[in-house]
């Protein structure tokens, strides 16, 4: 039997998952069986953690209520938002997700097309321009904006450089959404500043 060893991670409920979590031979042979790559490997482990907390807790609907978002996930497995969103489809078509997430895996894709729509309706433009790097999320006439949770900044911010390239005249704009986090926001602010881009920002509550 081996061991995968992680530091303390609080989830919802102040919950936390063990520093040291066992991975079974039934569990080798399923990341082995489905040829799981890395970042599935985590994400995979990471809701089996989560999915047994449920017998841990005698209120499984305020668990229910306090699960970690995309971003939150995204960022404690060491991934980014559209990784996960991309690794949850894969765990999904070999069933191998909890139960329990099959209604929230979604969540952050309708968010952010929502987001997009009603930017596209307000300025104008087209949604998902595709260039030689990537989709556009929004393209005016003026503007390149892309659409991010906000823990995901600097991989907004790599994106929209990536996109300026192929529009030079037009300015550039990350909007950023989810739980207000001051801090964080701040250093996108600053940093995206130095490389002449504007942030914008609206809450977004789970």
């Amino acid at each position: 039997m081996t061991k995968k060893r992680q530091r303390h991670t609080s989830i919802g409920l102040n919950l936390e998952i063990p520093g040291v979590i066992d991975i079974t031979k039934a569990d080798v042979a399923v990341i082995i069986s489905n040829k799981l790559i890395g970042s599935q490997i985590r994400l995979w482990i990471y809701l089996k953690v989560v999915d047994s907390l449920f017998d841990e807790v005698q209120d499984a609907r305020e668990l229910y209520q306090n699960l970690p978002t995309l971003a939150e996930i995204a960022e404690r497995i060491g991934a980014s938002v559209d990784t996960v969103e991309k690794d949850l489809r894969k765990l999904k078509t070999l069933e191998l997700l909890p139960k329990w997430f099959a209604f929230s895996s979604s969540k952050y894709a309708d968010t952010e097309r929502r987001i997009r729509e009603r930017l596209q309706a307000e300025l104008g433009g087209q949604v998902e321009v595709v260039t030689a790097v990537g989709r556009i999320d929004l393209l005016t006439e003026s503007g390149v904006i892309e659409i991010k949770d906000i823990s995901d900044w600097k991989e907004a911010l790599g994106k929209i450089l990536a996109y300026s390239a192929f529009f030079p005249e037009h300015s550039k704009r990350i909007h950023l959404f989810g739980r207000t986090d001051l801090a964080k926001l701040a250093l996108a602010s600053a940093t995206c500043e130095e490389f002449n881009v504007v942030v914008t920002f609206e809450e977004v509550k789970p």
